[in-house]
C-alpha cells in the first residue's frame, strides 16, 4: 500500500515553518513596536512625535544646544530617528525570515510588524531603503515614496492572505500564547490589525493616489475579519507579567516629559474627562487643574516646570500600539470623502469617542459627544505668559453638519479626536497636521531652524542622518532626488503631505 508514501506532504502544516526557533525572537519585534527601552522611548516617543504631534514636552536642554523641539536637532540626535529601528528590528527579522523559509504565519507575522515599523520612518523622513534591503545588507538603494508605500500594502496584503487561509482551515491554532504580548497569538485580531493598518495607510496616502487609496481602505474594511472594531482589538504592549518596563515611565521618573500644552488646552477646553486617565494633576497655580508646557522653548530646564502636569503612567503600564479608537476616525475620514467605510463619518466620529472613553475607563461619552458649548481652551502659562497661546481652533466637539465649510470643520473635529484618542502617541498627529493641516498644532515658541522651517507650517520631515551619507552615500544622494524639491532639508515636504 502506498496510502503512506506523502505522509510528511499530506501531514505537514503549509502554514507552519520547519523549525519554532523563531518563536523566541517576536519578543524583541513587539519591544520595536512599543520601544519599551528607555532610552529608544525617550527618542521615538517624547523626541519626535512628542512636540511635533503636541503631545508631549521633553523638558530638558541636556548637554546639547540644538534640539529637535526648536526645529533645530544636531545630527547626533537625528541620527536614531532610523538608525535604532533599524538595527533592533531588521536581524531579528531576518532570523524570521531564515528560520521560516520565507513562508508561513511566523514569516507573515513578522511582516506586519515590519510594516507598522517602516511605515513610521516612512512617515518621518519619506525615502526609505525598503524593497532592496536584505538579511545583513541595508546599505541599499532607497524607493521613492510612492514604491515603498505600495510595496508595505503589497506586503499586508500577503500576510492578511496567509494567516486568513489560516484561520478559515484551523480557527483555533494558536502557539505564541507567550511570545506575543500584544494579542497573545490571536491571529483573528492580528488580521484585524493588519487590515486596520491598511487603512491607516490607505488614508495617509490619499491626496496623493486617491483612487488607489480608496480601493485598499475598502478593501479593508469589507475583509471577512474586517478591522479593529472594540476595545478587544486594542494593541498594547501588555508587559505586566514580563521582565519589559515602560519606556515613557522611565522618562517620566528622570523628570525630562512634561505634557503638551496643546493636548492639554484642547481637552481643559472640552472639559474632557479623559485627562485624569493622562495627566497628573498641576501644583502650580491656573485656570485649570491640569496645565502643559509650550515645546520648544530654547534653554528649557527639568526644574522650569516642575509643576506642571506631566503624564500618569507606571512601570509596568501596557504600551498603546495602536487602538480601536483611531481605526473608528480613519473609518469617519474616509466615509467623509465618500469612501465605502461601512457606515456614515458622524457615526464612525462617535463611534472613536466612544471607544475611547471605555479603552480608559471612563464614563461621560455621549454627553461629551453632544456638547456644542465647549471650545477649546488658550493657553496661560503660569509661569511666564511670554510662553501664552492662543489656540486657533473653535469648534465645539458636536457634529455640525450646517454651515458652508461642514466638511471641513467636521474634518478637523475627526482629526482633533483622533489625537485625544491617540495620547500619547504623536506620531499619526504630526502626519495628520502635515497632511490636512489639522488638528491645531501648537508650534514650536521658539523656532531655531536653519533650513527653512516655519512656525505656521512646523517640521515637515527629519532629514537623512550623516551617518547614512558616511556608509550609504551615492544612494543616499539619489534619494534625495525622490524629495519633492530635491532638497534633503528638515521643511521639505513629502510626497503625501499634499496640502498646506
Amino acid at each position: 500500500c502506498n496510502c503512506t508514501g506523502k505522509f510528511e506532504e499530506f501531514n505537514t502544516n503549509q502554514y507552519q515553518p520547519p523549525t519554532l526557533n523563531s518563536r523566541l525572537l517576536f519578543a524583541q519585534l513587539i519591544t520595536c513596536m512599543s520601544s519599551t527601552e528607555e532610552n529608544p522611548a525617550q527618542r521615538n516617543i517624547t523626541f519626535w512625535a512628542g512636540p511635533f504631534g503636541g503631545m508631549l514636552t521633553p523638558s530638558s536642554s541636556w548637554s546639547r544646544s540644538q534640539h529637535f523641539y526648536t526645529y533645530n536637532v544636531d545630527d547626533n540626535w537625528n541620527k536614531w530617528s532610523v538608525d535604532w529601528y533599524f538595527k533592533n528590528f531588521y536581524p531579528n527579522y531576518f532570523s524570521i525570515e531564515r528560520f521560516s523559509e520565507a513562508s508561513g504565519h511566523y514569516y507573515a507575522l513578522a511582516k506586519i510588524m515590519r510594516v507598522y515599523i517602516m511605515q513610521i520612518i516612512a512617515t518621518m523622513q519619506g525615502p526609505l531603503p525598503y524593497t532592496k534591503v536584505e538579511s545583513g545588507q541595508y546599505s541599499v538603494g532607497y524607493d521613492n515614496e510612492e514604491t515603498a508605500w505600495k510595496a508595505m500594502m503589497d506586503d499586508l496584503d500577503y500576510s492578511i492572505g496567509v494567516l486568513t487561509a489560516l484561520m478559515n482551515t484551523d480557527p483555533s491554532f494558536n502557539e505564541l500564547t507567550t511570545e506575543d504580548r500584544i494579542y497573545q497569538g490571536d491571529y483573528k485580531k492580528w488580521i484585524k490589525f493588519a487590515n486596520s493598518l491598511k487603512l491607516r495607510i490607505a488614508i495617509r496616502i490619499s491626496n496623493a493616489v486617491p483612487e488607489y487609496a480608496q480601493e485598499k481602505a475598502e478593501e479593508a474594511v469589507s475583509h471577512p475579519y474586517g478591522v479593529m472594531d472594540s476595545n478587544d482589538c486594542d494593541a498594547y504592549d501588555n508587559i505586566t507579567a514580563t521582565n519589559y518596563k515602560n519606556g515613557l515611565a522611565s522618562v517620566n521618573s528622570w523628570g525630562e516629559v512634561r505634557a503638551n500644552a496643546c493636548i492639554v488646552s484642547f481637552m481643559n477646553g472640552y472639559q474632557d474627562p479623559r485627562c485624569e486617565a493622562y495627566f497628573t494633576k498641576s501644583s502650580a497655580s491656573g485656570d485649570y487643574d491640569y496645565i502643559g508646557v509650550r515645546s520648544g522653548i530654547q534653554g528649557i530646564t527639568t526644574s522650569m516646570f516642575s509643576t506642571y502636569s506631566t503624564v500618569k503612567v507606571e512601570t509596568k503600564t501596557p504600551m498603546l500600539i495602536f487602538n480601536a479608537a483611531e481605526v473608528a476616525f480613519l473609518r469617519a475620514e474616509g466615509a467623509l470623502k465618500k469612501w465605502n467605510m461601512g457606515g456614515t463619518a458622524e457615526e464612525f466620529y462617535k463611534e472613536g469617542i466612544r471607544l475611547s472613553f471605555n479603552e480608559h475607563g471612563i464614563s461621560g461619552a455621549d454627553a461629551y459627544i453632544a456638547n456644542n458649548t465647549n471650545v477649546p481652551a488658550d493657553y496661560i502659562c503660569p509661569l511666564n505668559a511670554a510662553y501664552n497661546y492662543t489656540n486657533p481652533c473653535k469648534l465645539t466637539v458636536a457634529w455640525d453638519k450646517t454651515g458652508a465649510n461642514a466638511d471641513e470643520d467636521n474634518l478637523q473635529r475627526i482629526l482633533t479626536q483622533k489625537m485625544i484618542a491617540n495620547f500619547p502617541i504623536g506620531n499619526e498627529t504630526w502626519a495628520d497636521f502635515r497632511r490636512t493641516g489639522y488638528p491645531a498644532v501648537f508650534p514650536a515658541h521658539d523656532n531655531l531652524s536653519t533650513q527653512g522651517v516655519t512656525k505656521e507650517r512646523q517640521q515637515r520631515r527629519l532629514r537623512f542622518s550623516e551617518d547614512e551619507y558616511n556608509s550609504n552615500g551615492a544612494n543616499v544622494t539619489e534619494a534625495c532626488t525622490f524629495l519633492s524639491n530635491g532638497q534633503d532639508t528638515d521643511a521639505t515636504d513629502l510626497w503625501w503631505a499634499k496640502k498646506d
